[in-house]
Formats: C-alpha cells, sequence, structure tokens
C-alpha cells in the first residue's frame, strides 16, 4: 500500500497545501487498486499532480460532512462522468453523504455515467473484499465522523531455504524449520 497526500491543511486550503484528501494506492499484483479518503475541494486538481485520475478511483471513503472534506466531491464526479470512464464508484459516508450527493447533482443538472453505489455507514466492519477489511471507527467531532482502518489479510509465504543458504544467510528460528 502507498499513501499520497493531497492535502493535509485544516479548515480552509493555504497557498502550500490543500484541504483533506489522501489516495491510497492499493499495490495488489492481481487486484490493484485506488480509492480516496475524504475529497475536500481541490482534490480532482492534486490528482493531476500524481498518476492517478478520478477515473482509477474505486472507492472514496468520506470521514464527515463538513466542506473542507467533502466539497470536492461533486466535481470530481462529474469529471469522472465527462470523461466517459463507465468503471462503477462507491461512496462510504455517514449519514446524510446520499442526500448530500443527490441534491448538489441535481441543483446543478448533473448526473454520472457510471454506476454510482452510495453506503451510508455505521461503526464497524464496512468492506471486505477478500484481499483486505476497512473498519469505520466512530470519532469525537461536533458532526457524525468516521475514522477508517485498512488491513490486508495475512499472505501466506514460503521460505526458500536454498536462496538463503546460498547467500550466506545463518539459520534462524523460522528459517531451520
Amino acid at each position: 500500500m502507498e499513501l499520497i497526500f493531497l492535502g493535509t491543511s485544516a479548515g480552509v486550503p493555504t497557498r502550500s497545501r490543500n484541504v483533506t484528501a489522501i489516495l491510497l494506492h492499493l499495490q495488489h499484483p492481481t487486484q490493484p487498486g485506488v480509492w480516496l479518503f475524504d475529497c475536500g475541494e481541490g482534490t480532482q486538481h492534486q490528482m493531476l499532480n500524481t498518476a492517478f485520475h478520478p477515473g482509477k478511483l474505486e472507492r472514496i471513503f468520506i470521514s464527515h460532512l463538513h466542506g473542507d472534506h467533502l466539497f470536492g466531491l461533486p466535481g470530481l464526479l462529474c469529471s469522472r462522468s465527462m470523461a466517459g470512464n463507465p468503471h462503477p464508484l462507491t461512496v462510504y459516508g455517514p449519514q446524510g453523504v446520499r442526500e448530500f450527493i443527490a441534491t448538489t447533482l441535481r441543483l446543478s443538472g448533473s448526473w454520472t455515467d457510471f454506476p454510482l453505489q452510495i453506503e451510508e455507514i455505521s461503526a464497524g466492519d464496512i468492506l471486505d473484499d477478500g484481499l483486505r477489511k476497512v473498519t469505520a471507527f466512530r470519532l469525537e467531532h461536533p458532526l457524525e465522523c468516521y475514522g477508517y482502518r485498512v488491513v490486508e489479510h495475512d499472505k501466506p509465504g514460503a521460505l526458500n531455504a536454498r536462496a538463503l543458504k546460498a547467500a550466506g544467510v545463518t539459520p534462524g528460528r523460522c528459517f531451520r524449520r
């Protein structure tokens, strides 16, 4: 996994820092992916400085409904649609995220041309895709707010004793088995 910080400023952007947004690049050989955690204003512009564009996103996790974590979402959804990306996208967030998305799209005369699933969450396990699990934790904040933990499932491996011996590695507890 690789984290790419697109914005770390709180409340308002500064000249050198955008508001909150973090990309998670999942570097799995058979199931790579890109997830976004929070989507403050200017997030899609910050993505232009990375190897990832909105069409690569599979999942977006919103912590809470304050603007510095959310106001970039309608524009990102519209840009993703205008790019002709047919791949589905799931947005996870607290109660109200579905209404926010529906209202901003409706009032702006916008839409999505891709399957958009919106999951309003509560604390607990919210996703298990077979490779990793995402758990939401309630945080102390004036609005309903969640932190997210992403854990990769254990990956069984094999120890190549012949290669270790050839490299001159001294046998340890695991190596001896």
